[in-house]
């Protein structure tokens, strides 16, 4: 679909349908080591933290000072003094230029003193397929993964259908410290938790089992769970709760959804996913 006048990312990575993707020979395994970490919980829908800031060519471009000298921002971002930052831990924020339809990601920001910073981000053309970054590199997630293009947008919901992969963040400790497959290109760095082998890498991609009776279900989760059995969730990055959905408030601000609604995705848990055949496993340079 269309954002604003933009593309959400052209064919590839997040909006090809996974439906008839073969599943890894090794997916009961990797589901297995995740639970064993700790993560068997239900999915959640995170809501009322992130927006999407909206620029245009008018919007004055700033350079982005980064807060750790081992992550650059290459290309100042276009930003306005009113510009929206997630008050929450990981304080993400999120740029589309419409003009050009680019856009730019940060971890960590801060505007002060009208001084943009930020820890670690990227930027990608929307117009074109999505384009993984460096081995090593992280975006406004651990994983390099886009943070919007992964995002539940209000915008989906509106259009009748949510029309590309999800981006999961799951229990922190759960996951490979160093280990990624493609699209993906870092990881948290955080020790695995548990004691199997099948450590799950970071840009492994899951598809929610077609057999997953969602019968009862409002409409927003069950647009949801409808995606997650078309195009899958990502292991993008990790959290202290696990099982994290990202869900983007309206373009105005304002947090349109239905949590009454939403709570439905507690039911799923990592047991009704097939992890789908993984891409050349690779290591976190230097590690």
């Amino acid at each position: 679909m269309s954002y604003y006048g933009c593309p959400a990312f052209g064919p590839g990575a997040y909006n090809g349908v996974v439906t008839g993707t073969a599943i890894d020979r090794n997916s009961a395994s990797y589901i297995k080591s995740v639970i064993g970490a700790g993560d068997g919980g239900g999915f959640y829908a995170a809501t009322g933290a992130e927006k999407v800031n909206l620029a245009d060519r008018r919007t004055p471009r700033r350079t982005v000072h980064p807060r750790v000298k081992y992550h650059k921002f290459p290309v100042p971002y276009p930003w306005g003094t009113s510009f929206y930052i997630e008050p929450l831990r990981d304080e993400h924020a999120m740029v589309v230029l419409t003009g050009t339809c680019h856009l730019y990601e940060s971890y960590g920001t801060t505007f002060q003193q009208s001084i943009l910073s930020g820890y670690s981000g990227a930027n990608w053309d929307l117009s074109k397929s999505f384009v993984p970054l460096p081995p090593g590199s992280p975006s406004s997630m651990a994983s390099g993964l886009s943070l919007f293009a992964g995002m539940v947008r209000w915008e989906d919901y509106q259009s009748g259908t949510i029309a590309h992969a999800l981006n999961w963040s799951g229990l922190a400790g759960s996951a490979a410290q160093f280990k990624f497959v493609r699209p993906a290109s870092d990881t948290d760095w955080l020790p695995y938790q548990g004691k199997s082998s099948y450590q799950m890498p970071y840009g492994a991609r899951l598809r929610l089992r077609a057999s997953f009776d969602t019968t009862g279900w409002g409409p927003e989760a069950t647009m949801v769970a409808t995606a997650m059995k078309a195009y899958g969730v990502y292991l993008s990055d990790t959290n202290s709760m696990g099982n994290e959905l990202y869900f983007a408030n309206a373009a105005d601000g304002t947090n349109p959804w239905d949590t009454e609604d939403l709570s439905s995705l507690s039911l799923i848990t990592l047991r009704d996913f097939d992890v789908l055949k993984l891409k050349k496993i690779q290591t976190v340079p230097g590690h």
